[in-house]
């Protein structure tokens, strides 16, 4: 039996994107992220906490981020303690919560301990939520300290995003350069068959970016002409029989002509037309009765 997951995201490369953005040195250390990048990041899993079924590591480290974006200069310190303490006793209370049995209540640290929580994070939870707040500077760093754990927990291991129609395409292109004039390239070809046009002539304009010679170029000339020809030879089949167009003078006549046609319409209409309200003392809207012809105001 099939059995359907849902996600509060459209797809994995969705989720993906908000991880990079909230792990900008984890995930790609050459990419530049700014605190715009990330404030977006929070406000859309906070979007995601909104649709339901978003895991707690998500929403922990959305709200761990927006406490540290918070922690700017301007803000009062005591503000920033209190959102620091608020987004950490969420994260280790609602985690912990999770691993809870329904047969007997166990203990954040016995818990902790199963699931390799730290005991200080506990510590530090129960000192923000009882006693009074922790210092700024160490709350910083257990800020820091629990989104390396989160990170190490969940999101590294999430799975890669399938590949994409395109993305495909540009391997299967990629394979057909390569493997020209092999003795199956021939099987290769058939299957351009199950890509559409646009997507093969975008992967064949990514090969011919690549700084080809002339024997090779020629090689992506003709198989752009062969797309050409199949998506013109596809077209044909799905519409039927496509009648010839003719010239640009013949266009503009059969426009003329049919503008002519209405026209005449038109005045055939208004002499069998007469106004419900003759009364020319009336200054209001009145009814037209006839028939009614919409006139086209452009051919496509």
């Amino acid at each position: 039996m099939v059995q359907y997951v849902i996600t509060p995201w459209r797809n994995a490369r969705d989720l993906l994107s908000v991880r990079e953005n909230l792990y900008p040195n984890l995930t790609n250390p050459g990419r530049k992220v700014g605190d715009a990048e990330r404030r977006h990041a929070v406000a859309k899993v906070s979007v995601w906490m909104q649709r339901g079924n978003c895991p707690h590591l998500v929403e922990s480290t959305a709200i761990l981020t927006a406490a540290v974006l918070n922690d700017v200069k301007g803000n009062a310190t005591y503000c920033v303690r209190a959102a620091y303490a608020a987004a950490f006793c969420r994260f280790v209370t609602g985690l912990l919560d999770s691993h809870q049995t329904k047969n007997r209540k166990l203990s954040m640290y016995s818990i902790a301990k199963t699931i390799g929580l730290p005991a200080t994070y506990v510590e530090l939870r129960h000192q923000a939520t009882h006693e009074e707040l922790p210092s700024l500077s160490k709350l910083r760093t257990a800020t820091q300290k629990a989104l390396h754990w989160i990170w190490d927990y969940y999101w590294v291991k999430l799975p890669p995003a399938p590949p994409t129609r395109q993305e495909g395409c540009d391997a299967f292109m990629k394979k057909l350069f390569v493997e020209r004039g092999a003795e199956d390239n021939a099987g290769l070809e058939e299957e351009m068959e199950k890509w559409d046009t646009d997507v093969l002539l975008n992967a064949l304009w990514k090969v011919d970016e690549e700084g080809l010679d002339k024997r090779t170029r020629e090689w992506v000339i003709d198989m752009q002409r062969r797309i050409v020809k199949k998506g013109r030879a596809n077209s044909v089949e799905s519409d039927g029989e496509v009648e010839p167009v003719g010239n640009i003078e013949d266009i503009r006549a059969e426009l003329h002509q049919m503008e002519k046609v209405l026209d005449e319409q038109d005045d055939d209409m208004i002499g069998e037309s007469v106004w419900m309200d003759t009364s020319p003392e009336s200054k209001s809207w009145a009814m037209w009765e006839g028939p009614w012809m919409p006139k086209p105001i452009g051919i496509v």
